[in-house]
Parts: structure tokens; C-alpha cells; sequence
């Protein structure tokens, strides 16, 4: 009796197993309205707990936007890479601290967690979860005002929120699988091949400040970036490998026409300097209305301690930097 053999699974077939699929992975519209569902819920909770607090319920609160929280994100995952830089840690490394920040964010609004407060501690967990061991006093060394308590702290809050599914997913890697496909297919293009893989992961670099991941698999982000690198070579490729199946080819390339969009968004996240002093008061406004109005008016109040605008199970008693630091730094 013949033996029949499966096909042997993909790179991309073998993502779509996993719990990154499964948990991390939406439609666009889905996306957006897990965005607007958190946004609104913490509007709408801060404004009941200032209703409670507040003494005179005529001062005017602007809470933040859906945009508003999504420029002010990807302007701290900006900071992560600037901090990674600054440990001199791997592109991996950097690439899955920031999509821990950009998951935790998918759970709880900016409203709820500040980012200056998450992203320290998202960074020190992908040292941990990528085996690049860093001690928590070596960690918190260079930082200001920032102790290794702190960021034990929200260790576990931060863990809870990725789901615990530590292990991240990025292009690099499927980037590495087809340039060695490539030079087992055109021998004679190392150099241009070389050239491309280099530039492609530039792309995908790029790539972490847009909601890439969150739409499309590392395998095809990676193609991607590769086809923006020298869409020639990624052509002839794409020929070779899937000339015999007109319908897969096409999808292909649409895909890559889509992904390219969102890889060229990459580098616009980073807004002004006024844009993210706005942004930071306007949060600071939003969860300490009573300091800022204290502050407006002229009356007496400490400015520095934050945690009543969280939920009592939400604080975290640390020694991170204040809203109050940033937020009115321009005042």
C-alpha cells in the first residue's frame, strides 16, 4: 500500500498554530474597535471616580482620543528603541519590547497606565524572555529616578496583560530563511541578495511602528520588506517559487502591496516635540483634575503623586517619574 506525505508545513503555516496568532493577530476593524472600546471604558470609569472625588464638578476634563492614545504610544515605542540603543541591545530584543508595550496597550488605555511607567518594565522583560540577561540593578543604573522596585512591581501586571505568551514572533528571522532561499536559487546574485537582506531589515524595523504585526505574519512582513528592498530580484523569486500557481502569486504580491503601506507609515510615528507635550498634559489634566485645577487657579496642592487617578487595584507604588514632570514642564 503507497504511503501518502503531507506537504511540509510553512514558515507562515507553522506562525498561524501559535498562540501569537491566535491571541495577537485581528482584522483592521477589529483593531479599531478594540481600541475604541478601551478608550471609552476609561473615559468613562475617570470620570466617574472625578464625580465621586471632585468637590466642584464644573471644571472641564478633555480626556484623550483614540488618536491621541495611539500617536502617544507609538511616540513611547520610539523611546524604547532610543532605551535599547542606549543598553545596546539586539534588534530582537528591541523589536519584542516593543510589541510587549503596543500588547499591553490593546488591555488598558494610557489613561489607566502611563507609558513611562510600562515601557522600562516591558524592556527588561524581553531581556529576560530573550535570554539576554541583564541584572535589575544593572538595568536601573542609567535610569533616572527609576528603582528596580518600580519595575518589579509591574512585572506581573504586565506579564497578565501580554496573556503571559512571552515568546514574540518578528520578521528578522523569516527575513534570514529567504536569503538563504534566494542564494540557493540564484547563485549568482550573492551580492545583490546580501544588499537586499541588509535593506530588508530596515523595513522591518520600520515595520514595528505601524500595526503591521498585528494584521500580517512575520513571513509575510518579511517578503514584504524584501520585495521594498529590490522588487526586481523578490519578483523573480516569487516566479520561481510560485510561478505555477497564478492565484497564490497574485495574493502574494497584493499582500505585499498592503504591508508596504503600513512599513512606510513606520517612520511618521514620531510627532513633535510640541505634539508630545501636549499629549502629556492633556493625560496629566485627565487623571489629576484636581491638581491641575489647584494649578490653574493658583490654590495649594502637591503635584508629584499620581496614583489617585488609578483605581485603588491598579496602583503601584514606585518611584517612576510623575506626570507632573513632563506634563507640566511647558506650563
Amino acid at each position: 500500500m503507497a504511503t501518502t506525505h503531507a506537504a511540509p508545513k510553512s514558515d507562515d503555516d507553522l506562525y498561524r498554530q501559535g498562540s501569537q496568532y491566535r491571541i495577537w493577530s485581528f482584522s483592521r476593524a477589529d483593531l479599531l474597535e478594540i481600541r475604541r472600546s478601551i478608550n471609552q471604558n476609561a473615559a468613562e470609569r475617570l470620570q466617574h471616580e472625578h464625580q465621586i472625588t471632585r468637590a466642584d464638578s464644573e471644571y472641564k476634563i478633555e480626556y484623550l482620543s483614540v488618536q491621541d492614545e495611539y500617536d502617544m504610544l507609538l511616540h513611547y515605542c520610539v523611546k524604547v528603541q532610543d532605551a535599547a540603543t542606549v543598553y545596546k541591545l539586539p534588534s530582537h530584543i528591541k523589536a519584542t519590547a516593543i510589541q510587549y508595550l503596543k500588547r499591553f496597550y490593546l488591555k488598558y488605555s494610557l489613561m489607566e497606565f502611563h507609558p513611562r511607567n510600562i515601557m522600562y518594565t516591558c524592556l527588561f522583560l524581553a531581556t529576560k524572555s530573550e535570554n539576554h540577561f541583564i541584572s535589575i540593578e544593572n538595568f536601573v543604573q542609567p535610569l533616572q529616578r527609576v528603582s528596580k522596585q518600580a519595575i518589579i512591581d509591574l512585572e506581573f501586571i504586565v506579564a497578565q496583560a501580554l496573556s503571559f505568551t512571552l515568546l514574540v514572533h518578528h520578521a528578522f528571522n523569516p527575513i534570514h530563511g529567504y536569503f538563504l532561499d534566494l542564494q540557493s536559487i540564484f547563485p549568482n546574485k550573492i551580492n545583490e541578495i546580501g544588499s537586499a537582506h541588509d535593506q530588508a531589515r530596515k523595513y522591518a524595523n520600520d515595520s514595528l511602528f505601524s500595526d503591521a504585526a498585528f494584521l500580517y505574519t512575520p513571513p509575510q512582513i518579511a517578503l514584504a520588506a524584501l520585495m521594498m528592498a529590490n522588487e526586481k530580484l523578490i519578483d523573480e523569486y516569487m516566479e520561481a517559487k510560485f510561478g505555477a500557481n497564478v492565484y497564490l502569486l497574485k495574493q502574494l504580491k497584493a499582500t505585499n502591496v498592503k504591508i508596504k503601506e503600513y512599513i512606510i507609515e513606520g517612520p511618521k510615528a514620531k510627532i513633535s516635540k510640541e505634539r508630545a507635550l501636549a499629549l502629556e498634559r492633556k493625560l496629566f489634566i485627565c487623571r489629576n483634575p484636581e491638581k491641575a485645577k489647584k494649578r490653574t487657579t493658583g490654590g495649594e496642592g502637591s503635584m508629584t503623586d499620581d496614583s489617585s487617578a488609578e483605581p485603588a487595584a491598579k496602583r503601584v507604588k514606585s518611584e517612576l517619574i510623575s506626570d507632573s514632570d513632563i506634563a507640566m514642564a511647558g506650563a
